[in-house]
């Protein structure tokens, strides 16, 4: 296997592989990998192939550590297909490479990247976060974990607001995240996915909400992801099994992986899809919700964001929520009703969703 070839699965990474691929950075020039042992992760939720490398070195190496994350394109092609359109290996791919190092957020290093897109061959080698925890989102987040989620997620969006520096990266400015045809499209996936989503969830879903998702598209049809310029750089996918808690991750105990949909947006966005898919369901929920959206909002503004109310940012955040929906019934159709776990949360995020859009009266707008 020579350096330009990218593995078909984590299985096929050697130690020559490795050894080759770590010495051609910059960083790690003369590394050596002695021996590998492979042990594939099976993430939820994750179309691509996850697996954790222990290795070891000919020699001690100080800045390598004997534990990393091999994360890989999707095993099959129509799982590819899926997501050829947003290219989402190529987008964190890059977002490592140009992004990652000067945002204040903590994630994984980037040791080693390759892509063949004409392949839709991706690799990723990471760093491992572990003993930092990942979040539950079947178990939900706490009012204290979303806090502290959304004011690290408000400090990364308010260091990107109207950052002319974001310009200057094609891949991020013409991508198709938000181009109406894609928005379409999204919409085409969503009206095949929701009877799917209707019949998981059975009595989670009131009739209410399931009217309101059935005119959903007919409401957004047309329209780009976001109807008003980009203000920032989003995550796109900040939810629970996307970020880890732990003291181990420096001052802010906190990291968040996954860039696969990175894109330019409206931060708030990234605030619906946490509260709406992950903040537990409890009965002072409309208290929390509010509390938590005034917790970022006074973040983005203690971190320069200026001339953005949070009258402006409550609209903005009830408008992401129906985005977001959309996504969670996507998520949800996909999952496997006989896997356990998938199961869980597939209730878990249908009875969140199901309260957020109850609480914000959007099934009278």
């Amino acid at each position: 296997m020579t350096l330009l070839s990218i593995p078909n699965t984590p299985l096929d990474i050697t130690s020559q592989w490795l050894t080759e691929a770590l010495s051609s950075t910059k960083t790690f020039s003369n590394v050596v990998v002695t021996s590998l042992r492979i042990e594939p992760i099976a993430e939820l939720t994750c179309v691509g192939q996850l697996a954790r490398l222990h290795l070891d070195f000919s020699q001690p190496c100080s800045t390598l550590p004997n534990k990393m994350i091999a994360k890989l394109h999707a095993p099959d092609e129509i799982l590819r297909a899926k997501t050829r359109l947003f290219t989402p290996d190529k987008c964190e791919i890059l977002f490592y490479r140009q992004l990652a190092r000067e945002i204040p957020l903590r994630t994984p290093l980037c040791y080693y990247s390759a892509m063949n897109v004409s392949h839709g061959k991706y690799i990723r080698i990471l760093e491992d976060l572990a003993p930092a925890k990942v979040g539950n989102q079947i178990e939900g987040s706490t009012v204290q974990e979303a806090s502290s989620a959304l004011r690290a997620i408000a400090g990364f969006h308010a260091y990107w607001w109207k950052n002319k520096k974001l310009e200057t990266f094609e891949w991020l400015t013409n991508s198709p995240v938000n181009s109406e045809s894609a928005t379409d499209w999204i919409l085409d996936q969503y009206q095949e996915a929701f009877p799917v989503f209707v019949e998981k969830t059975g009595a989670l879903l009131t009739d209410v909400v399931k009217t309101f998702g059935e005119r959903l598209p007919e409401k957004l049809m047309g329209k780009s992801r976001f109807e008003k310029p980009p203000r920032t750089l989003v995550h796109g996918d900040f939810r629970l099994e996307n970020v880890f808690f732990g003291a181990s991750l420096g001052e802010s105990g906190f990291a968040v992986i996954d860039w696969q949909d990175v894109s330019l947006g409206e931060g708030v966005s990234d605030v619906a899809w946490f509260i709406g898919g992950c903040l537990k369901t409890t009965p002072k929920r409309q208290i929390e919700e509010r509390q938590l959206l005034k917790t970022y909002h006074e973040t983005l503004k203690a971190n320069g964001v200026s001339g953005y109310t949070l009258d402006v940012c409550w609209n903005d955040y009830r408008f992401a929520i129906q985005r977001y929906f959309i996504q969670a019934v996507l998520m949800v159709a996909s999952l496997n009703p006989e896997n356990d776990r998938e199961n869980r949360l597939a209730r878990a995020v249908s009875e969140r969703f199901n309260a957020a859009i109850t609480d914000l009266r959007l099934t009278e707008a």
